[in-house]
């Protein structure tokens, strides 16, 4: 795969990631909602901005699992029920209200503080890694991956900024079918992941 293909890839999968209601996404929407576009729009883009280095501190990881192939087809094993246990976890949960602070002072920052504090973006990226066969040995290719995901990432970012008042409005009903299609998702790929490992 040709580097706009991992950049792409990235993408889908960071948009995927960003779209179910969160601490980071829930507060841009309500300061969207109540201040406008342009603090919303900072806050996502101070988020977005930590995620891109949290992802290459991802990548020095894998790198270093990569040297060791046992732990490499551990991790790919182990992706399965991770995905059947998302798969059940967004199947049964309930909708999610949109609920989030307005941030009223240094929307930029704020994002980045709440990125900061984002830890499951770690072992996100990491099963991710390992589900794309990413050749990680190609550093070269290391920029198109995270600039992808943050390009995902505040591409969720500008669609709850622009649709805020909606989302805001409709947040049950969203959230409902967003968890069916998301819970769909990550069953089909634990599926996928157990096909690839047994043919």
């Amino acid at each position: 795969m040709h580097s706009f293909g991992y950049f792409m890839m990235a993408f889908g999968i960071s948009l995927l990631g960003s779209l179910p209601f969160g601490m980071i996404n829930l507060n841009v929407l309500a300061t969207a909602v109540h201040r406008g576009p342009r603090p919303a729009l900072l806050m996502g883009l101070g988020a977005t901005l930590i995620e891109g280095f949290q992802i290459l501190i991802v990548l020095f990881g894998f790198d270093v699992l990569a040297a060791n192939t046992t732990l490499d087809a551990i991790l790919q094993w182990v992706a399965i029920p991770i995905f059947l246990g998302l798969s059940g976890y967004y199947f049964t949960a309930k909708p999610a209200k949109a609920e989030g602070e307005v941030v009223h002072h240094r929307p930029f920052w704020r994002g980045v503080g709440l990125s900061l504090i984002n830890v499951l973006v770690y072992p996100f990226w990491f099963l991710w890694l390992g589900l794309m066969a990413f050749p990680v040995e190609e550093r070269s290719l290391w920029i198109w991956l995270i600039l992808g995901a943050v390009a995902g990432a505040f591409a969720v970012m500008v669609i709850f900024t622009l649709l805020g008042r909606v989302i805001e409005q409709k947040s049950e009903g969203l959230t409902r079918h967003l968890n069916r299609i998301i819970a769909v998702i990550f069953l089909a790929l634990a599926i996928w992941q157990l096909v690839r490992l047994l043919v």
